[in-house]
């Protein structure tokens, strides 16, 4: 039987550094891990410097889901350093902010937590298409029906997501080709939220929810020991 994780007790420092906010994160998961995961890993589907993405099946909803992890080993810092605890934490952000983002053009998460053996994982929609890269390649060539007025459909998709982001004061810092992703009926996601910033302290943020009509910005537990600092 999996034991549950040891996790570090609270710590009284003010403000919170970045060990104690993962370290309280791990404390509020840990509490939920039980003793078998719902999810069957069925191998990787990509490779960053946060972390790997992994198609598992959801034995529950009898569906396939993409997964998140962030893997100890081979150039990762472990858990337990101070890089380690940075990287969790940047890991956990992401996760939060985008399960705040509502969006079509943003793909939705759907679970954080740890697994049986204390692995941080979250799960979103797994999203069956091509990156932009792949489509300008078709454009060029003029194959399957794409030209340069139906890739500009795609890029308008792209920014309306990005406006939707600024107005919930997020801005993603790593837009680019390969994190967007095109679905075969028309679906455009802009992918990989893990070098996000959620901006400002409250009060910019209730200026910026008052100027743009946003019913609520993006908050986090990251940004929010920020402003307490």
């Amino acid at each position: 039987m999996t034991e549950t994780p040891s996790i570090p007790e609270e710590s009284p420092r003010e403000p919170e550094s970045a060990e104690d906010f993962t370290a309280r994160m791990l404390r509020r998961l840990a509490r939920r891990v039980g003793g078998s995961s719902r999810y069957t890993q069925e191998g990787e589907i990509a490779r960053g410097g946060m972390g790997a993405i992994l198609r598992v099946w959801d034995e529950d909803l009898r569906r396939h889901l993409a997964m998140k992890v962030v893997r100890e080993g081979e150039g990762t810092p472990t858990r337990t350093s101070e890089a380690g605890q940075h990287l969790l934490g940047r890991f956990f952000e992401e996760a939060q902010v985008a399960g705040q983002l509502d969006h079509p053009g943003i793909v939705p998460v759907h679970e954080l937590g740890l697994d049986p053996e204390g692995q941080a994982f979250f799960t979103m929609k797994l999203v069956r298409g091509r990156d932009l890269d792949a489509i300008f390649e078709l454009v060029r060539d003029g194959r399957e029906g794409w030209s340069q007025a139906k890739a500009l459909g795609v890029l308008r998709k792209v920014c309306e997501a990005m406006s939707y982001a600024h107005d919930k004061g997020v801005v993603h810092r790593d837009l680019k080709p390969a994190n967007v992703m095109v679905g075969a009926y028309g679906e455009v996601y802009v992918m990989d939220w893990g070098l996000a910033k959620v901006l400002g302290g409250p009060a910019n943020r209730d200026e910026r929810a008052r100027r743009s009509g946003a019913s609520a910005l993006i908050r986090t537990d990251r940004a929010d020991d920020a402003d307490a600092a």
